[in-house]
């Protein structure tokens, strides 16, 4: 199955009735919102506050630190508090923050330029640029511009940089927040992966070595890096006194679901978030940082409620470490958010029927992606009940056996076409056992949630486009000015 979800082929130019095409009607809607009534499309306004450049906050944060639980819908955030709960006796620290009131939260409208529903490229080059992107584009704009990308700014005025993430690096989030590609897109990951180790970024960790290895294997390359490449070696660079940059490289492609973590030398999340701030925290000027739980959204396009909420849960520890860090400082700026909701998981089952089945959700010990490596090629009924219980602990009935070796003969199984795909279909059997169930396999257009605390918090809007975010991140760090770069320039080094 694909990384994500490709939103952007649903058709750009073709004419809606009366000759608007969907392009035009689209970009309409982003600048003033889309009420469809019984009479027909009524335009109504776009609901937010001024655009926070044009304000100062209070105080100028020193450091950012930008959190993402990519691809997370608002039943993901409750599944995984309500774990916390049932296995730790505590909320989650993401809700506990809400609960406290010790931040500002905003919802925020992710739509794409040219599409409701966003992928991960078109949503953090917003955040990165503060401009609307077409879908599947890393900070390459609508009109051909090359918009200067926050890391970048951010080191123009100073600042150390460092990306985190569960996934490859040169995967859509982490890419766009220091990469443009014209003429290109999400997919040139090789592209990518040149332009992020010829881009000072001073600590970079997480997957994708393959489209790495091949440039630190040429003369020279590797020579401004201290890599690392499992737990071990990072645990090992944080007293390193090198003052290289740092490159974990700790997977070939992504990085093990949380669930499935133990079978590798891989680091946890907080243990990339503490290396990463550790390393940064020694600048002077201070540093942007941005944190990645890419695999929220892999689990969520596989229907996986137990890989989902492992991923999610980890992603809150990597909150809690960057909750110590702050505590007691008043110079950063901590953004937690999502890119755009996922399949839309629920627990939605009534009494004691779902308080049973989200038990069983929370007994799981691997994730469905360690479900269908395990069955290979040869999907028998025994083998197929025998991974699933290993997996899961749930024990399937026969009838549900059936539909899904239906489904991987190709069958339809489901009304809905796009839950046809193979994981699909065993997320939805689950949700019989563990009364957890998923819309569809794709990114949804829904309103996320945004929360702040720290210097700059004050300017975020309540309801916002994704790229208004932007300006609330500049105004904060007080970054000087920038000139977007010409389509066609030199963008690699």
């Amino acid at each position: 199955m694909a990384d994500e979800a490709n939103t952007s082929g649903n058709g750009l130019e073709f004419d809606e009735p009366g000759g608007l095409s969907r392009r035009s009607f689209i970009g309409t809607a982003a600048s003033a919102g889309v009420m469809l009534g019984v009479a027909g499309a009524v335009r109504m306004p776009f609901a937010r506050a001024d655009r926070p450049a044009e304000s100062r906050p209070a105080r100028i944060a020193k450091n950012l630190i930008f959190m993402v639980s990519d691809g997370m819908s608002m039943g993901t955030l409750q599944l995984a508090d309500l774990q916390c709960r049932l296995k730790r006796g505590r909320a989650s620290n993401w809700v506990s923050l809400i609960e406290s009131g010790e931040v500002t939260r905003g919802l925020v409208d992710t739509r794409a330029a040219d599409s409701f529903v966003t992928d991960s490229a078109a949503a953090s080059s917003a955040w990165s640029t503060g401009v609307l992107h077409d879908n599947r584009k890393i900070s390459w704009a609508p009109d051909g511009s090359l918009p200067e990308t926050l890391l970048m700014r951010a080191k123009a005025a100073g600042k150390a940089t460092g990306l985190v993430t569960t996934t490859r690096l040169s995967h859509a989030t982490p890419a766009a927040f220091c990469v443009n590609l014209p003429d290109g897109n999400r997919d040139e990951e090789d592209r990518i992966a040149w332009q992020m180790l010829e881009r000072p970024v001073d600590v970079m960790l997480g997957g994708g070595a393959r489209f790495f290895d091949p440039f630190l294997a040429e003369p020279g390359v590797a020579d401004p890096f201290e890599v690392v490449r499992d737990r071990t070696q990072l645990e090992t660079s944080r007293d390193s006194p090198s003052g290289k940059r740092l490159l974990g490289l700790f997977s070939r492609s992504h990085m093990a679901f949380e669930l499935d973590r133990d079978l590798t030398e891989e680091p946890w999340l907080p243990d990339m978030t503490v290396a990463a701030l550790e390393r940064l925290a020694r600048h002077p000027d201070g540093f942007v940082l941005q944190i990645e739980a890419g695999r929220v959204d892999h689990a969520a396009h596989y229907n996986d409620a137990p890989g989902l909420v492992g991923d999610q849960v980890a992603f809150d520890d990597a909150l809690g470490s960057v909750l110590e860090f702050v505590g007691g400082r008043d110079d950063t700026l901590v953004v937690i958010t999502t890119d755009h909701g996922n399949a839309n998981p629920g627990l939605t089952d009534y009494g004691q029927r779902g308080i049973d089945g989200f038990e069983v959700l929370c007994n799981a010990q691997r994730s469905l992606q360690w479900v269908v490596r395990e069955l290979g090629r040869e999907w028998t009924a025994p083998a197929l009940r025998e991974a699933v219980r290993a997996a899961t602990t749930i024990d399937l009935d026969p009838e549900d056996v059936d539909l899904l070796l239906r489904a991987r003969r190709g069958e339809r199984v489901d009304p809905l076409h796009m839950r046809r795909a193979e994981y699909g279909a065993i997320g939805q059997v689950l949700a019989n056992y563990s009364k957890v169930s998923f819309v569809s396999p794709n990114h949804t257009a829904d309103f996320v949630e945004i929360s702040a605390m720290g210097p700059g918090c004050e300017l975020l809007p309540g309801f916002m486009r994704i790229n208004d975010v932007h300006p609330v991140l500049v105004s904060a760090l007080d970054l000087p000015p920038t000139a977007a770069t010409e389509a066609g320039a030199e963008v690699d080094g």
